[in-house]
């Protein structure tokens, strides 16, 4: 159980909409602002009737951890952003949150290219060190946020308070998640109910949370095209995964790639530029498989034996690990089930 003082309850009703951090920056610091009461807001700009309702609100409960801004634990990257929240309720390992991120997300509808694309991605992203930040949704954010937990840490940031799970069926994988020293954070006071309006602020701390955001797969109108955006807007790097050009679920993403958006062609590059981490070597025949070339040229490339390489591939096939497309390539395998197991 966390007990927040009326600066911090008044911070969530009253003062939703003020932006703490430049309330702050007028006094000197956020914990002055935090520490002054009715005089520090007022210095800060606040009418003297907002400051005083403000630090008239009741104390506030909440049955999980919680980190208010400007305290030691809430993310540096976090904090310099215009309108940070002014608490994150969260469970699970608070460092997740301060490691760095990249945001995974997409379409609840994914395909299986798209699915197997976040999973490839967000191994390798955690296995170089990167937390994968998504938004606990069926389809992309699943995929991604279950291959994740097999190589490293990711957070879930909900559209609703912590005491649901929506949805429902993903229940197992928070717990997961959890489980595996990540987080589950949210912005939103423990009771809220997901809504339409929760859920375009929940895509802005996504964003927030990362140091750059790659979209895998969405169509036209999709929240992961919403949360492109605010990333552009606080100055991280969007990445567009392309797709077909007759699909509708890549849309979205080759509309991004042809305003600018950065391309991901391959998962080595990609793990390089945004982790700013050397990729994972041991297996890199295994990523040159995944990222289309012909076991011929794996072959060649990591001068392993043909028959070395057909063993251990089948050994991964039979394992669930990979799976034979239509086109002769492979692509990672397996369920959110399984990539959710320890």
């Amino acid at each position: 159980m966390t007990e927040l003082t009326s600066f911090w309850s008044g911070a969530l009703t009253v003062g939703a909409r003020e932006d703490l951090y430049a309330l702050a920056s007028r006094v000197g610091g956020a914990e002055r602002l935090v520490t002054g009461g009715v005089d520090a807001l007022v210095a800060a700009g606040l009418p003297v009737h907002v400051a005083r309702a403000w630090c008239a609100a009741p104390p506030l409960r909440s049955r999980w951890r919680a980190l208010p801004y400007g305290t030691p634990g809430y993310p540096e990257h976090l904090a310099a952003i215009p309108s940070p929240p002014p608490v994150l309720f969260f469970e699970g390992d608070p460092e997740a949150l301060a490691r760095p991120g990249v945001a995974m997300v997409g379409t609840r509808a994914c395909t299986g290219y798209g699915a197997g694309v976040a999973r490839h991605l967000a191994t390798e992203l955690a296995r170089s060190g990167a937390v994968v930040v998504s938004g606990l949704a069926r389809g992309v954010d699943a995929h991604a946020h279950g291959a994740a937990l097999r190589a490293g840490r990711t957070v879930a940031v909900l559209g609703h308070g912590l005491d649901t799970t929506a949805p429902p069926s993903n229940l197992r994988l928070r717990q997961a998640i959890v489980d595996n020293a990540g987080a589950i954070v949210s912005t939103f006071v423990d009771d809220v109910q997901p809504a339409r309006w929760t859920f375009p602020a929940r895509n802005r701390w996504i964003a927030a949370l990362s140091r750059a955001v790659v979209v895998v797969e969405a169509p036209h109108r999709s929240g992961a095209l919403i949360t492109a955006k605010h990333a552009l807007e606080l100055g991280r790097d969007v990445w567009a995964v392309p797709g077909p050009i007759t699909s509708t679920a890549s849309a979205g993403c080759l509309d991004l790639i042809a305003s600018g958006a950065l391309v991901v062609t391959g998962v080595r590059d990609v793990v390089q530029s945004l982790c700013g981490l050397v990729a994972p070597s041991p297996e890199a025949w295994l990523a040159l498989l995944l990222d289309g070339a012909p076991l011929e040229q794996v072959c060649v490339a990591s001068g392993r034996p043909m028959a070395e390489l057909l063993a251990r591939v089948s050994r991964l096939e039979l394992d669930g690990a990979l799976v034979r497309t239509p086109d002769g390539r492979y692509a990672p395998g397996g369920s959110v089930d399984q990539c959710t197991k320890t």
